[in-house]
């Protein structure tokens, strides 16, 4: 005897308890990712300079852990929230094998774990998105010896200063020393970044990239102008912004959280001259 076909009120039912359940599944897979990850990244991926992407990873082994000891008890949950309604419209064995209620019951799957998952992705607004970042720098400043040396001069290019800088290739230098001479009220008219080996010659081999302790130094060479007068830095001036350049470059977390301030101060600048206008 060939049952009755599901009608469509049923079909929707069916769709809506298969999509129910997948909701608080996709919000806890992405919770249990994002915030294990987060602390993945935080001690594993500084330890061992883990990228975002592999902690991310490891972060979604835990997921799925999660949903295996958990899914059980959040799918009776569910369930019984969505008895009264399910029961009444109840499929029975024989329609449950029809494409028809297979098909209801894929898509509700679907539309219930994309809600869930997407539900999840709040957890971004409570987790510190640079901290991991900030927490890699440290590390790496904590373990190497920083030594830089800056020679500034306004006598090469007339109207202009030149400021060179030499030193170990580290992560963040470059931004480093340009936010601090834009904190400082100089424009850099022109920059050029390079890196040469012990002998003066540039050194781009993979045996020097790849090395712990690499023979090739930074040589940046900025050249500036003060900001408000269009002109070079004043000669009496010279020497506390060779100080300032030389901190910086020794210290580019500092650097990178005032070009942060820097930026969120322009944006501030830009909202307010909006609002006058």
């Amino acid at each position: 005897v060939t049952p009755e076909p599901p009608t469509a009120r049923q079909l929707v039912t069916h769709a809506v308890k298969c999509a129910i359940p997948m909701i608080g599944f996709g919000f806890m897979d992405n919770t249990i990712m994002i915030h294990a990850g987060h602390y993945i990244d935080c001690t594993l991926g500084v330890k061992f300079s883990l990228s975002t992407l592999a902690a991310a990873g490891i972060g979604q082994i835990f997921s799925g852990i999660g949903g295996v000891v958990f899914g059980d008890t959040l799918e009776a949950v569910f369930r019984e929230a969505s008895g009264g309604t399910v029961h009444k419209h109840k499929l029975s064995a024989a329609q449950k094998l029809m494409r028809s209620s297979r098909v209801a019951g894929l898509v509700g799957g679907i539309i219930g774990v994309s809600f869930g998952c997407t539900l999840g992705l709040v957890n971004l607004f409570f987790v510190d998105e640079q901290k991991a970042n900030m927490l890699k720098l440290q590390a790496l400043e904590d373990g190497q010896e920083f030594e830089f040396e800056v020679e500034i001069d306004n006598t090469i290019n007339p109207g202009l200063t030149t400021v060179l800088v030499r030193g170990p290739d580290i992560d963040g230098v470059l931004a480093s020393i340009t936010a601090t001479l834009a904190s400082h009220g100089c424009s850099i008219v022109k920059l050029d970044a390079g890196l040469r080996g012990g002998d003066g010659v540039a050194d781009t081999s993979l045996h020097n990239l790849l090395s712990q302790t690499p023979t090739t130094v930074l040589e940046d060479k900025f050249i500036i102008r003060n900001r408000a007068t269009g002109r070079a830095v004043d000669n009496d001036d010279l020497d506390d912004l060779a100080r300032v350049i030389l901190a910086a470059a020794k210290d580019p977390l500092n650097a990178h959280s005032l070009k942060g301030q820097i930026e969120s101060l322009e944006i501030e600048n830009v909202a307010l001259a909006e609002r006058v206008l």
